[in-house]
């Protein structure tokens, strides 16, 4: 990541960080922690399903896998956005994230459609459940995701990235609390529609939840101008600099969470010098839009536009 840059005010992508940064590496240490907690509890849900006869622990506990790959796929991401930057990524490699962070909602998607599914089917012929080892395992998920959960919280307010796992693990939480009230209506009352009931209902949730999440992480990607700021706005405040008589080929977009890059021409009014309008249009961009990655092109009226043929 270019160090000249890596000060950009965070408003402008949409987010407001008034807190201390973690220290990289126990951020990491407590992503790895994260991860040996979920691969655990994977493999105490799948052979406790196994031991019991229960295909739905079999299937969270599956599901529980996805919380380590999610987790496994963020701190990817994470270390890999630390590397600065090279002759292939000249912006650096902090984009990793924003890419973690999608396809982690891509694959909780696919896994609530999944879950909802299963529901379905299980709404038209309930299955027997083990009350007693379900409520156990849903207990001891319940204590692992709220774990992971606590582990992420602080790392998940400074990244896109971790956000995602953190959402990944809080859901999870809720479905186990959830598994946990329908074990004991089973125990209780043996309704076993509970179940599938309330496996659509935690899917739903989910769903709605990453559908908000996902906006933002896809606005990025696909180069969209940063939430805070209108693009047409920046504009307006170039064309009103001194020494400007037009602002074309404005583009302005977000390189990761907290960065955004701006690039335009400005047509000089007659007589107008280059150096200070430049200097004048960067000073306010930084000051009225936290804008420190900027590339200005000064033209001239009678010369026209250097990139005639360019989009914008």
């Amino acid at each position: 990541m270019p160090h000249d840059h890596a000060h950009n005010h965070s408003h402008v992508a949409g987010h407001h960080h008034h807190h201390h940064h973690l220290d990289p590496n126990s951020g990491d240490k407590m992503v790895v922690f994260a991860v040996a907690l979920n691969i655990a509890l994977t493999f105490a849900q799948v052979a406790g399903g196994l031991w019991a006869g229960s295909m739905a622990l079999v299937a969270d506990g599956v599901h529980n896998f996805s919380d380590a790959a999610a987790l496994i796929l963020a701190f990817g991401a994470r270390r890999l956005a630390r590397r600065g930057r090279d002759q292939m990524m000249t912006f650096g490699w902090s984009r990793a994230e924003v890419l973690a962070a999608f396809v982690n909602y891509i694959a909780l998607i696919l896994i609530s459609l999944w879950l909802m599914a299963e529901a379905v089917g299980r709404l038209m012929d309930p299955p027997e459940v083990e009350g007693w080892t379900v409520l156990i395992l849903a207990g001891l998920a319940l204590v692992v995701d709220l774990g992971t959960a606590a582990l992420t919280f602080k790392l998940s307010k400074d990244s896109i990235n971790i956000r995602a796992a953190f959402l990944h693990n809080l859901a999870d939480a809720g479905a186990s609390i959830a598994v946990i009230v329908g074990g004991a209506v089973i125990l209780i009352w043996d309704w076993r529609l509970v179940d599938p009931i309330l496996t659509m209902l935690i899917s739903v949730f989910i769903l709605w939840h990453i559908l908000g999440d996902l906006k933002p992480v896809t606005r990025i990607l696909m180069l969209g101008a940063p939430t805070a700021r209108d693009s047409a706005e920046v504009e307006a405040a170039l064309a009103n600099v001194a020494g400007v008589a037009q602002v074309h080929h404005l583009h302005l977009w977000q390189i990761n969470e907290k960065r955004s890059s701006l690039e335009a021409h400005l047509v000089l009014e007659e007589g107008a010098d280059y150096v200070q309008v430049i200097a004048s249009a960067k000073a306010m961009l930084a000051q009225d839009f936290g804008l420190t990655h900027v590339t200005l092109e000064p033209e001239s009226s009678a010369v026209g536009c250097a990139d005639i043929t360019a989009d914008g």
